[in-house]
């Protein structure tokens, strides 16, 4: 797909493996928890290849042989762990503050999209202090679905007052591919993010690949 840059509206992010590296303050967390049960602690590089998949993506991994109610209670003990301890080393990646700014520059509008619950989304979003708020923020609770079923990246367009065809999307995660493709939106996945097999990009089909935040400089000049 090659966009036209004069219809170019709005550009929407995934944050966790997106916009910012939350990985060390979650898998410090996930180790805490697994401290207390005596389980051994697990190696960041390997488990933050599931942050994207959320608080039971990382439970299913690092706990897999959890009955339904056990795992349960990880989960809810793991969110109240990372509640009070989920701004100690997380940190926009290199180049989102220069992309951002150009976005606004051109006059485009600019969001997030995240399945991340808006307890922590939020709090965590304005300790990071961007230098322009974004223009919409859906949360994993927003709406009672979450990606990748294109309905909050369609909520955040009509939030923004954006024809989603006009939107570019950028997450880390096939069900953002997904959710983008099915909301008619500019699909662009971001390899350096939190992906577990960097090979199988490719099969998401996305419109675009950046292996940087700064290289989408190329899609917005």
């Amino acid at each position: 797909m090659l966009i036209n840059k004069k219809k170019i509206q709005a550009v929407l992010f995934d944050f966790d493996g997106t916009l910012a590296d939350t990985s060390y303050d979650m898998i410090n967390c996930l180790n805490k928890l697994l401290k207390n049960y005596n389980r051994k602690n697990i190696d960041i590089n390997l488990a933050k290849n599931f942050i994207s998949k959320g608080a039971g993506g990382l439970i299913d991994y690092s706990c897999p042989d959890l009955s339904v109610s056990d795992r349960k209670m990880y989960i809810d003990e793991f969110l109240n762990i990372y509640k009070d301890n989920m701004f100690i080393n997380t940190h926009l990646f290199e180049g989102i503050n220069e992309i951002i700014d150009i976005i606004v520059k051109k006059n485009y509008k600019w969001g997030i999209v995240t399945n991340k619950p808006g307890f922590l989304a939020i709090p965590i979003i304005r300790m990071l202090n961007f230098t322009h708020q974004p223009n919409c923020l859906i949360t994993g609770d927003t709406l009672n679905v979450k990606k990748p079923n294109p309905e909050p990246l369609l909520y955040a367009a009509n939030q923004i007052l954006c024809n989603p065809a006009y939107c570019i999307y950028i997450g880390d995660d096939v069900r953002d591919i997904i959710a983008a493709k099915a909301a008619g939106m500019i699909s662009v996945a971001a390899s350096y993010g939190f992906i577990e097999k960097y090979h199988l990009i490719k099969e998401w089909k996305s419109d675009y690949i950046i292996d940087t935040p700064l290289d989408l400089k190329k899609l917005l000049n």
